[in-house]
């Protein structure tokens, strides 16, 4: 029998909304965020920054979906998507940009997919020079 994973809708790590955390964060899954973040993000699964939620970092994965705040350089390879209540102040590399209506973005957006996907799949690997 192999090891088994509380499934949260495909969310393994759960940052709360009580909960404020400064550091490296690094997760093979997908991810939510409900309270404060500072630092960096590295997924190589969805991350989700849920309304109310201010993260201050970059973030590198593969579709990010902000509800919340986020200040920081986003690399999403399959996008990064900012809901109605959703604020993104920071750079964008990735293959689309999805902006809700009432949703606040300030930055640059580069669509050079294959430099995202490169570094991702380095991520993947564990050759990042990060």
């Amino acid at each position: 029998m192999g090891k088994k994973r509380r499934d949260i809708g495909g969310i393994y790590t759960i940052l709360g909304p009580d909960t404020s955390f400064k550091g490296i964060l690094d997760t093979q899954e997908s991810m939510r965020i409900e309270g404060n973040f500072d630092g960096t993000i590295n997924s190589q699964g969805d991350i989700y920054i849920g309304e109310g939620s201010v993260v201050s970092a970059n973030v590198y994965g593969k579709r990010v979906i902000v509800s919340g705040e986020l200040k920081g350089t986003v690399e999403a390879i399959n996008g990064l998507e900012i809901t109605g209540t959703g604020r993104v102040y920071g750079d964008v590399t990735g293959d689309r940009l999805i902006v809700d209506e009432g949703a606040v973005y300030k930055g640059n957006v580069n669509m050079d997919i294959i430099t995202s996907k490169k570094k991702y799949e380095e991520e993947k690997l564990g050759r990042s020079g990060r």
